[in-house]
């Protein structure tokens, strides 16, 4: 049958062909087939076009993952400037303590010397020379370790020193309440905006399996041409038609794969549901704690100047001998306490609200609040 069908295609077939010998014991033949097929598909109850959409809106979804993961990475960088920044104030405020405690000591050396102070009150000198050079060495090691975490985060050679513009100093308070900022977060937080559009290509998967049990409609053609050699004396045909399908019954595959596509929908309305609300405490959380932080600050800073002129009037009545050199040294610890205090509470208002901004899906290069810290970390991050 396939010889007799061949040579049929191939305009080869002959009246000695009908011989029964040949018809019953046909010799091999050759056939060199070229064909073309094509498919069009006119119909399928929306199957592809759900496809297609929740495709496009996963496209969107990366942007908007893309658009959190650079807002999550000017956070760091804001961390890490702000680190160092403090870190290095926090080391000239330790090299001033060692100054001072070296002066003093050297000063109550050629008193000691002279036989006007006891060894107690010397001995006493030392030691708190000796706690401030401490806190000299792990000022400077934490100014090194700021110094490598925002080099990394930058893409660069973790040795690098970097040359930091800008200062420490205290923010503009937000003039955005509670609810505004609430607000800004719900309708530009990215990261929930691709979770929304996550659920939106979810639900089309959905409506793409349900579309499974619909008809589909097809268009076909076929072209070909038979020959026993490659370009000798050739045959050729055609096939073309439209083709209806039904699902009818699959063994239950297609009511499985709704099911599913229905629970992974109902999974991601609830996950943008739960999203929400996360994105709201975050952004009060990060409210609360930038109003706490300029609370604390202004009261470090009151603290700080309190403390500064406290140590001038105690180190005035040490002089005069009204007062003790474990009063004197207390005072001056107390004003390198009040001194750190302060600097850490700049530093926690600072990051605070790039938190708040980030919180509110509005964080970018442009803030002033961290234009300084991030303008060049995005040009050597891997």
């Amino acid at each position: 049958m396939y010889v007799f069908g061949t040579k049929l295609t191939q305009r080869q077939f002959t009246a000695a062909d009908f011989a029964l010998n040949k018809l019953n014991t046909p010799t091999p033949l050759d056939n060199f087939q070229t064909r073309f097929d094509g498919q069009w598909r006119l119909f399928d109850s929306g199957q592809t076009l759900f496809h297609q959409r929740s495709a496009k809106e996963l496209v969107t979804v990366s942007d908007f993952q893309t658009e959190q993961a650079r807002q999550d990475l000017i956070l760091e960088v804001v961390q890490a400037y702000y680190g160092i920044r403090v870190a290095q104030e926090n080391k000239k405020a330790a090299e001033g303590a060692v100054k001072t405690a070296d002066a003093n000591a050297q000063r109550l050396e050629a008193m000691h010397t002279a036989g006007t102070l006891v060894d107690s009150d010397l001995l006493s000198a030392k030691v708190f020379v000796a706690q401030m050079k401490d806190r000299k060495i792990r000022a400077q090691n934490d100014l090194a370790l700021a110094q490598m975490q925002l080099a990394r985060l930058m893409g660069l050679p973790v040795e690098r020193q970097l040359d930091l513009a800008g200062s420490l100093v205290e923010p503009n308070a937000s003039a955005k309440t509670l609810q505004e900022w609430t607000q800004t977060a719900l309708a530009q937080r990215p990261a929930l905006r691709a979770a929304q559009l996550q659920e939106t290509a979810v639900d089309d998967e959905r409506k793409a399996a349900k579309a499974e049990f619909g008809p589909t409609i097809a268009l076909f053609g076929t072209t070909e041409r038979d020959a026993m050699t490659l370009g000798g004396p050739s045959g050729t045909n055609w096939t073309a038609g439209a083709r209806l399908d039904f699902n009818l019954f699959a063994g239950g595959a297609t009511k499985a794969r709704v099911a599913e596509a229905e629970a992974n929908a109902s999974k991601a309305r609830h996950k943008v549901e739960w999203f929400r609300s996360g994105v709201a405490l975050e952004v009060r959380k990060t409210f609360l704690d930038a109003e706490a932080a300029a609370a604390r600050a202004a009261a470090a800073r009151d603290a700080s100047d309190q403390a500064k002129e406290s140590l001038r009037i105690v180190q005035n009545r040490y002089e005069a001998g009204l007062t003790t050199i474990t009063e004197l040294l207390r005072a001056q610890a107390a004003q390198l306490d009040a001194r750190t205090l302060y600097l850490n509470a700049l530093q926690d208002w600072q990051v605070a609200q790039a938190q708040l901004e980030r919180a509110a899906g509005v964080l970018t290069p442009e803030s002033q609040l961290i234009a300084d810290a991030s303008k060049t970390a995005e040009a050597g991050r891997p």
